[in-house]
């Protein structure tokens, strides 16, 4: 959640209003969660009158779009590259390796695609090593300037710790500025200081990642399309069951009493006079027509979600690479809008990371300096994709060569990893030569 303001500081009276405001929002989000979780509003659904049967199938649809527009987007780790300075990138590296970097982006991309946001709090551990954590989207506001960059100038975290018994808690409320972080208890209303302490990065430390300039989820969209097929998959079952349990229409005989019924079920004879009649008595379903609804429905999921059918009969059988592009172009339009929002959130995670490095006394890092590389996560030909790097071979530089292949997360340690496997294939007599100067490019050739 954004607000604005045409001030710099914050009172208290600004805090508590920008929590109560946070409510709708924070109760929005948490809607999109369960949708993605399978609670959906089918569940409330309530049975007919005439009838004990009333089912309610979830198809999940909202898990299915997050997981596969997700996937496609970041099932690649990241690779980052830097041409100028080595060094500087294996030091951001081992930052990013102290904190599992790879599993964290996958879980800011899924925060992101359920819930339309994702945030990021960078902190110092008790060794003074920065780390990276993901917080709840549901927990975050953000303050920002009135300007067009919309300046970040303080993070409200607004959470709840539950008991024991997870039904009593106690709310806080956490204020992050430029400098410093405040910690305050949040009941009936009122907000009592706790504690005011240092967090030593040299902006707010909250990195926002959206998932698309509008900050909405990916199943957002077609929420109602999903309840309508839930609906639709939970009546037609309803009346399934209904035609399973149908009235038997006797004419022409007296059952009697209820002995009487269970006698006609037990021994399965009818016996009935010269104009008598049994029958069932159904309701007339149009099946056609009922499937015809819900296949389009289905489709219109698909299409207005941009996530292909992955069981549809064209993904079937050894169809190319070009092909499959063409079928993931709408998918493919979502991933590009995701990679440049979350690009520009991972250069302000540097941009932070790099402060920290400064007090530290270390060379900081420009992230203008940093060539961040995303993949798509389809299946790949690697046999085409070696092709293509052979028949490049002495055009461009061996470090992008293997930056085109999507099982080589770090070129830089790959050539090295070649050096090294030269220099341990070199014949005795070679060694001292070897030992005399650096191997080339060429020579790994």
């Amino acid at each position: 959640m954004r607000l604005t303001i045409n001030k710099s500081e914050l009172t208290l009276k600004d805090i508590g209003d920008a929590v109560r405001a946070h409510w709708q929002d924070a109760a929005y989000k948490l809607k999109l969660k369960n949708y993605y979780v399978g609670k959906h509003s089918i569940l409330g659904k309530r049975g007919r009158d005439n009838t004990n049967v009333n089912n309610r199938l979830v198809s999940n649809y909202a898990a299915y779009i997050s997981n596969i527009s997700t996937g496609f987007f970041i099932g690649q780790p990241i690779v980052y590259k830097s041409v100028n300075n080595e060094q500087r990138l294996e030091t951001l590296l081992d930052i990013f390796k102290y904190n599992d970097e790879q599993a964290h982006n996958l879980e800011l991309a899924e925060e992101a695609s359920i819930t339309g946001d994702a945030y990021e709090f960078l902190y110092l551990d008790g060794d003074a090593q920065i780390r990276l954590a993901t917080v709840p989207s549901e927990e975050i506001i953000l303050i920002c300037d009135s300007t067009l960059e919309q300046n970040i100038l303080y993070a409200i975290r607004h959470f709840r710790v539950y008991g024991l018994n997870l039904v009593s808690y106690d709310e806080f409320v956490d204020v992050y500025d430029s400098k410093n972080v405040t910690h305050y208890n949040y009941s009936g209303g009122n907000l009592k200081l706790i504690s005011t302490e240092p967090h030593y990065f040299d902006d707010v430390p909250i990195i926002e990642f959206p998932n698309n300039r509008q900050h909405r989820g990916d199943f957002e969209d077609v929420i109602t399309l999903i309840d309508a097929y839930n609906m639709a998959q939970s009546l037609t079952l309803d009346d399934l069951q209904d035609f399973t349990d149908a009235f038997l229409l006797i004419k022409g005989m007296h059952v009697g009493s209820d002995e009487g019924a269970k006698d006609l079920r037990r021994r399965k004879i009818i016996e009935l006079e010269d104009s008598g009649d049994a029958r069932w008595l159904i309701k007339d379903l149009n099946d056609t027509y009922v499937e015809n609804v819900k296949t389009r429905l289905q489709k219109d999921i698909h299409k207005f979600s941009n996530i292909p059918d992955m069981s549809d009969d064209s993904f079937a059988g050894n169809v190319s690479g070009v092909a499959i592009k063409y079928k993931l172009i709408g998918l493919e339009q979502i991933r590009s809008r995701k990679e440049r929002e979350f690009k520009k959130a991972l250069q302000r995670r540097i941009e932070l990371v790099s402060g920290i490095l400064k007090l530290k006394s270390l060379p900081p890092i420009d992230f203008r300096e940093i060539d961040i590389q995303f993949t798509a996560n389809i299946p790949a030909n690697l046999q085409e994709q070696a092709t293509i790097v052979q028949g490049l071979d002495g055009i461009i530089s061996q470090k992008t060569l293997l930056s085109l292949l999507p099982f080589v997360t770090n070129p830089a340690e790959e050539i090295d990893e070649l050096k090294r496997e030269k220099q341990e294939d070199l014949p005795a007599d070679d060694y001292n030569f070897e030992h005399n100067h650096e191997v080339t490019d060429d020579e790994i050739q």
